[in-house]
């Protein structure tokens, strides 16, 4: 399979051709090994295990459900737990996958990292995992603040120190952050744009959104 629709080049009748199925999980390390994703060919890989669940490999399974949910704000997990057999999901370690991108999914962070600190096994050999998250996570904090605490930050992030700091000075120079003492004001967003339009002067704040982060 090249990298690019890959998925493509699959006729009809091997799609459902049990003999693809080494390839297809070879195709999954490729995207690993090249930081990419092809939903369309992993759900013909999931597709298969449905028909033929004997040959299910329960670790190209999470291999494959970890690339999904470092996609996110995409909904590429939901998509390929779709496909995925009840009692897989049901189990270890895949339940815990789909607790945190429940947590992810909710913007509940804190409870996200706590429950990866104890499974970073699941990862170990998928580069970027962490990172991605934590893009997704400056994502929700872009649309849902327009200042936030350097403290609170680092929590979402689940950064601190010297890490924290390199954070926020990458994001002073590309992204037009400022820190004034203790508190990091956001660029404004196209969104907080819009509603400062609708609601005067008032700014845009988390309470608008609902209980989504703890300030």
């Amino acid at each position: 399979f090249s990298e690019h629709s890959a998925a493509m080049e699959l006729s009809g009748k091997d799609r459902y051709n049990p003999d693809l199925i080494p390839t297809l999980e070879a195709f999954v390390d490729k995207q690993i090994a090249s930081k990419s994703f092809d939903l369309s060919t992993n759900q013909v890989l999931l597709r298969m295990y449905q028909f033929f669940p004997e040959k299910t490999n329960s670790t190209v399974l999470v291999k494959i459900l970890v690339k999904a949910l470092m996609q996110l704000p995409g909904t590429d997990f939901t998509l390929c737990t779709y496909l995925v057999p009840q009692r897989f999901q049901l189990e270890e370690p895949i339940a815990k996958l789909s607790a945190l991108a429940q947590y992810a999914e909710c913007m509940q962070f804190k409870e996200f990292w706590d429950l990866a600190s104890n499974c970073k096994y699941l990862w170990e050999s998928i580069p970027g995992f962490e990172e991605a998250i934590r893009n997704f996570a400056l994502h929700a904090i872009n649309l849902t603040f327009s200042q936030i605490t350097k403290l609170k930050l680092g929590e979402i992030l689940s950064l601190s120190g010297p890490e924290l700091d390199a954070l926020v000075k990458e994001h002073q120079a590309k992204s037009g952050w400022q820190l004034v003492g203790d508190v990091v004001h956001l660029a404004e967003n196209d969104l907080q744009k819009q509603m400062a339009k609708k609601k005067g002067s008032e700014m845009l704040n988390f309470n608008q959104f609902g209980p989504l982060l703890t300030l």
